[in-house]
């Protein structure tokens, strides 16, 4: 019986209860939408019909019912037609409307008809761009009519409450619940958990009201108390400055728990870098007042951990001291408290494996493979061990080069590769090669070949052979070469130092020369050459982008050397007068011994032709022991490049000179003769070749520089001065490993008397060394005057220097150098005794400071022969004048 009476119960639930937990459902119709578009609208309107019946039948609230022939039917429904084929069709709402075309955009304008009440809803209206990106317009369409019919609800207005510190446009900013959008009540607990995640508050609640207009969501927050002190405790290896750097957490912050555990991390990391591994870091948060907080990183250093072995397994080709030679990651050693040698930082020990890896690969080892390290460490070592599987070595086979042809031979190619048969397999001059290959095609106008390297590896012989295949694509002209940021230089100055112009072939070694040409006349801060594809396949755009620097300057100095002692100098010097490339200076120097004045213009294109001319006067005092030097004078010199990097040069000077104020007591009769000759004067010309491939004419790294130069003075160019002054000299740069740069240079003279009174010959143009720019450390280096302390100077002279310049500061451009001085005068026609030099050895720093170059360098006499200087060495200090 009772059972009769449950199962009776359960039925009347069912039947009176269902109703209530059911879900009303729509029915809707489809009428067909007007298109106004250029394209075939009965496509058109297919599709929108059908991808909107597609996406309405997804909600489970809604019945789709087909709206039969009236999708037949041409004639244009009104709002009084579609409610009655809406009653006809038996269904809750019609929609209806229009799709128009302006360009690019489509507009979609939507009307639903409550067939029930016999009246329109507010119309819809959607925007969207291209036919490809309906499926959108269609999605947000279906939106708003669920939102007309009221099956969903829209989001009125989004409120947030409690927030002090937060702006609530930050957080609204996070969530995914916008003003506007269709209402889910989903959606609140996913944006209650992403307002969570900001790790700002430490309580989020979410509220929704309902309105005419739609949902009101309010959230409200209890934020978190903010930062007001950061300490940091226990460091004596680190600078509080260096750890505060890395910290994310900052003061007036809220307090975040998951970036104080970060910080703790970074922390950590740097301590790994300064050896301390067994580092301890806590952090504690402390009440500080109400709501804010102080956090404390309490950090035990212990000691500091270096590196006891590091082993190798596996190796058998190389050994295991070999190895390590090859890593900058090092076992501790003797001086490891003054080098931090022994340290482990895990990315050097990174590109340590790498190095060994490419070695093993340029050695044959094609299979060979690098184990990651595996680290263990106690309280005090580090033991790193590397495993490597070696495998066969092998050499390289057949190589050939196959494909297009160029102008360039064959053999030449060949002869240019780096690789050889029977050589050791070595995949970096593979590398090399390609790019070799790569650079021929390039010159000869191809600048898109592509050089394919095809590898065929023999196991049993143990070879492999590489076949280069050349597809070279067709020839490139360049088509327009573009100037930008070049504010003070005119163009024609920057176009003139390219070695292409607009209609060449395309050649990638004249635009890295062009580089290198811009680069040197050091106007610019930054040189920049981008290339892009032209209006033509065959056709390629240059864009040159330069960012001008000061190439003025006001220097004002002071300086001594051997020859010169004391003395005051300025300059004022524009190197690029006016945009136009042209250099204007004056300059001046006030000493103990000499006062010098000059004024020079130079013009480098004269007549818009690569004739590099000069002009200069001057004037010249030097007081010497027993007498006084007057000279003043003006010159014009030309030149012009005959051949690659040799430049030809003509100039000719006429100068006054007088020895005045002579000491006879103290003075050489040479020095007496030449007073009593009176004022000279020399009207002369110089001819020069000169070759210079220096990559910078300040501070090189590489190229050389060499000149030889004669000088004729005497009939029939007038003046009571004859002589022939022949020169030559040249310097060598060759980069090395730490960005060192070691230098060779060395000059000779020889000087010829055309007179014939041999005590004619000019004391000031013999030869004198000594000080900066000769002998460092010595003073007046020559042929002296008998029973005198005069050097009269030599008709022959050789000098010798050999550096090495290195970086001290390379942020600030301050360089060091170590040198030897050789070199000594003779009064021998025609002699030069190797065996009879004076000698210095030293150090110093250069520096292109922001007043100019300055050189401080001091120079230790190793030989000084018979010199009556008995100075052990001498500083030599200029600023404000070049090097």
């Amino acid at each position: 019986m009772a059972r009769q009476v449950f199962l009776v119960f359960l039925l009347l639930s069912i039947i009176f209860l269902a109703p209530a937990f059911a879900q009303e459902i729509k029915k809707i119709s489809i009428f067909p939408f007007e298109i106004y578009s250029k394209d075939d609208s009965s496509a058109i309107k297919e599709s929108l019909y059908k991808k909107l019946s597609e996406e309405l039948k997804k909600e489970k609230r809604v019945k789709v019912v087909s709206a039969g022939a009236f999708l037949r039917d041409k004639t244009k429904v009104d709002q009084k037609g579609a409610i009655s084929a809406g009653k006809s069709l038996g269904v809750d709402f019609v929609v209806l409307g229009s799709l128009t075309q302006f360009g690019e955009t489509l507009s979609v304008d939507a009307q639903i008809i409550d067939v029930r009440a016999a009246n329109a809803l507010p119309p819809v209206s959607i925007q969207g761009k291209g036919f490809d990106n309906i499926g959108l317009v269609v999605a947000q369409l279906k939106t708003e009519i669920l939102v007309r019919m009221g099956l969903i609800e829209k989001i009125f207005k989004i409120e947030i409450k409690g927030n002090k510190k937060i702006e609530a446009a930050a957080i609204i900013q996070q969530i995914k619940s916008k003003e506007g959008k269709p209402f889910f009540k989903a959606d609140i607990t996913d944006d209650i958990k992403t307002i969570y995640k900001m790790g700002l508050f430490l309580d989020v609640s979410a509220a929704t009201t309902s309105t005419p207009e739609g949902k009101i969501i309010t959230f409200t927050i209890l934020e978190k108390g903010l930062i007001t002190d950061i300490q940091i405790k226990g460091n004596k290896a680190l600078d509080k400055d260096d750890i505060q750097e890395v910290l994310t957490i900052k003061t007036r912050e809220s307090l975040n728990q998951e970036k104080i555990k970060a910080d703790i991390e970074k922390i950590k990391t740097l301590y790994d870098g300064k050896g301390y591994y067994n580092a301890e870091i806590t952090d504690s948060v402390e009440q500080d007042g109400e709501k804010d907080f102080r956090v404390v990183f309490d950090i035990k250093e212990n000691d500091r951990v270096y590196i006891k072995s590091i082993t190798f397994e596996g190796n058998e080709a190389y050994s295991s001291k070999e190895l390590r030679g090859m890593m900058s990651t090092s076992e501790h050693g003797f001086l490891s408290f003054m080098t931090d040698s022994g340290l482990l930082k895990r990315d050097q020990l990174k590109q340590d494996i790498g190095k060994i890896t490419s070695y093993y690969f340029n050695n044959g080892f094609i299979n060979s493979r690098v184990g990651e390290p595996e680290i263990t460490y106690d309280k005090k070592w580090i033991y790193i061990k590397i495993r490597i599987k070696e495998g066969k070595r092998f050499k390289f086979g057949k190589i050939i080069i196959s494909g297009d042809l160029l102008q360039k031979s064959r053999d030449e190619l060949f002869a240019s590769l780096k690789i050889k048969e029977g050589e050791n397999y070595n995949r970096e001059e593979i590398i090399k090669d390609i790019d070799l290959l790569t650079q021929a095609c390039n010159d000869e106008g191809y600048a898109y070949a592509d050089i394919n390297p095809k590898v065929d590896t023999r196991e049993k012989e143990q070879l492999v052979d590489v076949d280069f295949q050349i597809i070279k694509g067709e020839l490139v002209y360049i088509n327009r070469i573009g100037i930008s940021g070049n504010t003070v230089t005119r163009d024609k100055i920057i176009r003139r130092q390219l070695d292409v112009v607009e209609g060449d072939l395309y050649s990638s070694s004249k635009l890295k020369n062009s580089y290198g040409n811009l680069n040197r006349l050091r106007y610019f801060e930054e040189v920049d050459f981008q290339t892009e594809k032209g209006p033509d396949k065959d056709k390629m755009d240059i864009n040159i982008r330069v960012k001008e620097k000061n190439t003025g300057m006001f220097m004002v100095g002071a300086g001594y050397s051997a020859n010169e002692q004391a003395v005051i100098m300025g300059q004022i010097v524009q190197n690029n007068f006016l945009g136009y490339g042209q250099i204007l200076s004056f300059k001046a120097s006030l000493g103990s011994t000499t006062n010098n004045y000059e004024l020079s213009f130079t013009e480098p294109w004269l007549f818009d032709i690569p004739l590099w001319c000069k002009a200069d006067i001057w004037k010249y005092t030097k007081e010497y022991d027993s007498y006084e030097l007057d000279t003043y004078g003006a010159g014009l010199t030309l030149g012009y490049p005959i051949w690659e990097k040799v430049v030809g040069y003509g100039g000719y000077n006429l100068s006054s000179n007088d020895i005045r104020d002579v000491n006879e007591a103290t003075a050489s009769p040479l020095i007496i003769e030449q007073a009593r000759f009176g004022e000279r004067i020399t009207s002369a010309m110089t001819f020069t070749l000169a070759r210079d491939t220096r990559d910078d004419y300040m501070f090189p790294t590489k190229g050389s520089n060499a000149s030889v130069s004669v000088m004729y003075a005497g009939s029939p160019l007038g003046g009571n001065v004859n002589l022939v002054k022949y020169s030559a000299g040249a310097s060598a740069y060759w980069p090395l490993f730490w960005d060192m740069v070691f230098v060779t240079k060395g000059r000779m003279g020889y000087l010829q008397n055309t007179d014939e009174d041999a005590s004619r010959l000019p004391v000031y143009e013999r030869y004198v060394l000594g000080g900066i720019s000769t002998i460092r450390g010595l003073r007046y280096i020559g042929t002296k005057g008998s029973g005198t302390a005069d050097v009269e100077g030599g008709t022959t002279m050789m000098v010798f220097n050999i550096e090495l310049v290195f970086p001290l500061i390379k942020n600030a451009g301050m360089k060091g150098v170590v040198f030897y001085d050789a070199g000594n005068a003779w009064n021998y026609s025609g002699a030069y005794r190797f065996n009879d030099l004076r000698q210095s050895v030293g150090a110093g720093i250069r520096w292109y400071s922001p007043i100019g170059p300055l050189r401080l360098e001091y120079g230790y006499v190793i030989n000084r022969g018979d010199l009556a200087d008995d100075a052990k060495g001498r500083f030599e200090f200029t600023i404000g004048m070049f090097m």
